[in-house]
């Protein structure tokens, strides 16, 4: 056994390996961001589509708000200005608001 363990590296937190490493920073970063798009959205939003929503992919192209419910889509491609005004007042501007569905099985 003694061997074998000078081979196995010691166990780091998570948190540390997220800001150690450039890539999974990079992806803590996007995953922050996304949200902080999702806080800033959901006061401007109906309270009851609000428990609906999910944080989504983050990334240069744009911001994806995911709903657990096919129908609430068409409710929020109508408060896409509103959900951009809310972020551009919190300094989030993104480039386009992407919905998507969730499909459960």
């Amino acid at each position: 056994m003694g061997r074998f363990a000078d081979s196995v590296p010691l166990p780091r937190a998570v948190g540390s390996t997220l800001r150690e490493d450039p890539g999974l920073a990079h992806l803590a970063q996007r995953m922050a961001r996304s949200q902080a798009c999702l806080a800033a959205v959901l006061p401007v939003l109906p309270a009851a589509l609000r428990p609906q929503l999910l944080a989504g992919p983050w990334d240069e192209q744009g911001w994806t708000l995911l709903t657990r419910q096919a129908a609430a889509l068409a409710k929020l491609r109508q408060l896409v200005p509103l959900m951009e005004a809310a972020l551009a007042e919190q300094g989030l501007s993104v480039p386009r608001i992407r919905l998507n569905a969730l499909l459960s099985r």
